[in-house]
């Protein structure tokens, strides 16, 4: 008879544990807003990135602990980046993993319902000037850049000519490997830096849009490509 009530006793308690795991959540959903943008010292613009993974924002709440877990937001291709989904709360706020020097961190707090605005000012590795992307007939394309170093700790890399006729947001990871319209990287040399650079293209298709950009790269832990504007020319 005991084992039978010691049997019911621990029956009843497992019941009762499943009606608490059960209870209403009643915690209202995140709705604070954080946005801004990344800006280009050197051009003053947001920087020009590629789409995905050009550069994240890493963002912390503090309210609670300074030794909370850093949580990731990826930046939009036009320097801008937003998150509609936080908590309220105070937030250590960083631009991370781009072609650029690491943003400062700013501290801001974030309201239920609120938008709260943070803008960084960051030093790209590398700068373009003197960018021309035109078509050359019959089928080929003329690219003529200059590129500056800003950073001169940072050894140069490569550069590499982006083109594709299947998506406007062409980069290293969209749409920048078809053999016959793209370069593949090159050796970016130190004499190569302040000097035009000028590659013809070629084996372009009559009847086709394609887009076409420049990306130049310096050692960086991100290894990730400083970009010129998308340039699009039909065939």
């Amino acid at each position: 008879m005991k084992k039978i009530l010691f049997i019911l006793n621990i029956i009843c308690m497992s019941l009762a544990g499943l009606l608490v795991s059960c209870d209403i959540d009643n915690y209202d959903e995140p709705d604070g807003t954080l946005t801004g943008s990344v800006i280009d010292a050197v051009t003053g613009n947001p920087i020009i990135t590629e789409q995905p993974n050009g550069y994240r924002i890493r963002y912390k709440e503090i309210s609670w602990s300074e030794s909370a877990t850093n949580q990731y937001l990826w930046g939009k291709p036009d320097g801008t980046f937003n998150h509609t989904k936080l908590f309220a709360g105070t937030y250590e706020v960083t631009a991370v993993e781009g072609a650029f020097i690491q943003s400062e961190t700013q501290t801001i707090d974030i309201k239920s319902g609120g938008v709260a605005t943070v803008n960084f000012t960051v030093t790209p590795y590398l700068s373009f000037s003197n960018v021309s992307i035109v078509k050359e007939a019959p089928a080929s394309v003329k690219v003529t850049f200059t590129v500056t170093r800003n950073v001169a700790s940072a050894a140069t890399q490569d550069y590499r000519i982006f083109a594709s006729s299947k998506t406007p947001y062409i980069g290293t990871n969209t749409g920048g490997s078809e053999s016959d319209i793209s370069k593949a990287a090159t050796t970016l040399t130190e004499d190569m830096l302040g000097t035009p650079i000028v590659v013809t293209l070629d084996n372009y298709v009559a009847g086709k849009t394609y887009y076409i950009r420049v990306g130049a790269r310096c050692a960086n832990t991100s290894n990730r490509y400083n970009m010129t504007e998308v340039v699009k020319i039909q065939f």
